[in-house]
């Protein structure tokens, strides 16, 4: 068993590929909605504002703000324990670093393109598509760089990097598909820890596996 992360620009077709992948693959695609889930059920239901603000500067200090995003780290963790799971977003690359099982992707395109295919799927206008992805983009960078310290456009933290303005998704599908299958038989010499050194509670590692609908190991 395995992990993928996937990390996208907003446009880049990421949340499709990363569903296509795990289709492909048999593994489960866990989103921001199965995120929120396991928060809720701790009782961190501010998460959602959390994610989908940025921060002034005394509320980096915010303690409640501070819990929310450990215990997300603490889900993910539970995630990749359970295994066969794509991770889609969140920062997850940054989280996994140093891995033998779990492969870390990128999905990025130029802002012309990803613009276009937002145009599309929405109809708005280009000023309106701009404006709401360039915001939404701040939010995004401003979570993973300043919460979680990640930073998302060093292409050293992952594996694979894809512009899928070049790419089709669909062949960036079968490009990731090949990259975990061939992970899962040979893993990378240069990682120290697997998943198995994953410290997850119990509880928690309970809720995750009925979720995903797996049989405890």
């Amino acid at each position: 068993m395995g992990v993928i992360t996937v990390s996208r620009q907003i446009g880049s077709e990421g949340t499709f590929i990363a569903k296509r992948v795990a289709e492909q693959l048999g593994l489960s695609c866990i989103d921001k909605e199965d995120i929120e889930k396991v928060m809720h059920a701790y009782g961190f239901s501010a998460f959602e504002e959390v994610y989908n603000t940025r921060p002034g500067f005394w509320e980096r200090f915010d303690l409640q703000r501070t819990a929310t995003i450990d215990f997300l780290l603490t889900a993910m963790r539970a995630f990749a324990k359970v295994g066969n799971v794509v991770l889609l977003g969140r920062g997850g690359f940054g989280l996994f670093q140093g891995y033998t099982d779990i492969l870390n992707i990128r999905l990025r395109a130029p802002l012309a393109v990803r613009l276009e295919r937002k145009q599309k799927e929405y109809g708005s206008t280009d000023q309106e598509a701009r404006k709401a992805m360039i915001e939404q983009e701040l939010i995004r960078t401003s979570f993973v760089q300043t919460d979680l310290q990640y930073n998302q456009n060093d292409a050293a933290l992952f594996d694979l990097v894809i512009d899928t303005s070049i790419v089709p998704p669909e062949t960036a599908s079968l490009w990731i598909c090949d990259a975990y299958r061939q992970l899962m038989k040979n893993p990378r010499i240069d990682a120290k820890h697997t998943r198995a050194d994953l410290v997850v509670d119990d509880v928690l590692l309970k809720l995750v596996t009925t979720m995903l609908g797996r049989n405890e190991t």
